[in-house]
């Protein structure tokens, strides 16, 4: 039996960052995990053999100086004068199997109209493809625009609310726009996880949550453990079975939130290779991937990395190979196992109207010492994430934590 102040369920950047604020707030933690590493949709591959001490970005692969919470941890554990500026290259799209620049893809006379159509368009209540596609043209967000934003959330954008993309925060000047860190993204989980006071525990799958007069008892596979209160950060899907049983209601919203999933597939390959010029990524249309994203933005003298965002169930792994040496103009002997690694995402697909959800599940946490986290309440940005978990750790300490 483990006892603790704090118990959360998932080591992705939404529950570390909860336990960064707790620990940081003198509470003893205890951290749950599935799987063997922390990260979650933080997952920076890094490669052994010929290729030791190259990465790529698995998952998420963007962070910003408008991230203004992220930004605060990384200074308090200090990780803020190890970031590394993104290199300037751009994306590209694919269309119809051809390589292309984006520019070369638009209707340049209906984007002339675009600061008209914007005046006194409101996006709340408004798909991604009601209010995008008004302001740029149906012509252009078929052909550009709904293929990025589809790239953007690696699932079908156009039923995504509007007012789910694309935050506006501002910005701190004295950090480079965009960037990383040695050794991907995921060195920011690496970096949390490894703060005194965060205790992680991996292979710990939940079965069961039960509510006790001062608190929760969680079993998992291997353990029973008791905290004074409890935060689930895991996927979506998985929060509404957990608590299926101890909060029914708040299961039943979280059940009404429909998730997508992504099937990634990087490749990492000798940069004489391969003929593409350096890029951000590749946005692709009709093709069987969402989009391609390059490790170019955090350039290496002797390799490249390029992540392939794969629709589901498109194609079987073979294919998959296939198509990426078609699109990257190789053979496919050159992606031997040791060069290509694979792993599965799950994201929420949200829709129009999810904000009064969201504060419809706010309402009923209160006062039950149940914190939820994640990628599923304002938007899908790791700032998304980190200032969800700020704002449950303060509704916590405000109910007695």
């Amino acid at each position: 039996m483990a006892d603790c102040d704090l118990l959360i369920i998932g080591a992705g950047i939404s529950g570390l960052s909860m336990a960064h604020y707790a620990t940081t707030a003198g509470l003893k933690v205890r951290v749950l995990e599935r799987e063997d590493r922390v990260g979650g949709c933080l997952h920076s591959h890094r490669f052994g053999g010929e290729l030791d001490g190259f990465w790529l970005e698995l998952g998420a692969h963007s962070a910003f100086n408008s991230y203004g919470n992220l930004l605060a941890i990384l200074e308090q554990i200090g990780l803020l004068s190890r970031l590394q500026r993104r290199a300037r290259v751009r994306f590209r799209m694919v269309a119809n199997g051809v390589v292309k620049s984006i520019p070369s893809q638009l209707y340049f006379p209906a984007l002339a109209l675009a600061p008209f159509r914007l005046l006194g368009l409101i996006k709340t209540g408004r798909t991604v493809a009601e209010y995008y596609g008004h302001i740029v043209g149906q012509r252009n967000y078929t052909a550009v625009f709904g293929p990025a934003f589809d790239a953007v959330i690696c699932q079908p954008a156009s039923a995504f609310p509007a007012d789910s993309l694309f935050q506006p925060r501002p910005r701190r000047k004295d950090i480079p726009r965009g960037f990383s860190l040695p050794g991907g993204l995921q060195t920011i989980a690496d970096t949390l996880a490894a703060q005194t006071g965060i205790a992680i525990e991996f292979g710990q799958r939940v079965r069961e949550i039960r509510r006790q007069e001062r608190g929760f008892t969680v079993r998992s596979d291997q353990a029973e453990y008791q905290a004074r209160a409890l935060c689930l950060a895991t996927p979506v899907a998985v929060a509404a079975e957990l608590l299926r049983k101890p909060f029914p209601d708040i299961a039943e919203r979280l059940a009404e939130i429909d998730t997508a999933e992504v099937e990634s597939l990087g490749v990492a390959l000798p940069t004489a290779q391969v003929s593409l010029p350096p890029i951000a990524g590749l946005i692709g249309r009709e093709e069987p991937f969402y989009s391609v994203v390059s490790r170019d933005t955090v350039p290496d003298a002797h390799w490249r990395g390029l992540t392939f965002h794969f629709r589901p169930g498109v194609l079987n792994k073979e294919e998959r190979l296939e198509r990426i040496a078609q699109i990257l103009g190789v053979t496919r002997t050159l992606l031997g196992p040791e060069r290509v690694v694979y792993t599965r995402n799950q994201l929420p697909a949200l829709r129009v109207g999810h904000g009064e959800r969201a504060e419809e599940l706010d309402q009923a946490l209160l006062g039950n010492r149940l914190a939820l986290t994640g990628n599923y309440f304002s938007g899908i940005a790791i700032e998304d994430c980190v200032t969800r978990s700020r704002a449950e750790f303060e509704r916590l300490r405000s109910e007695g934590l």
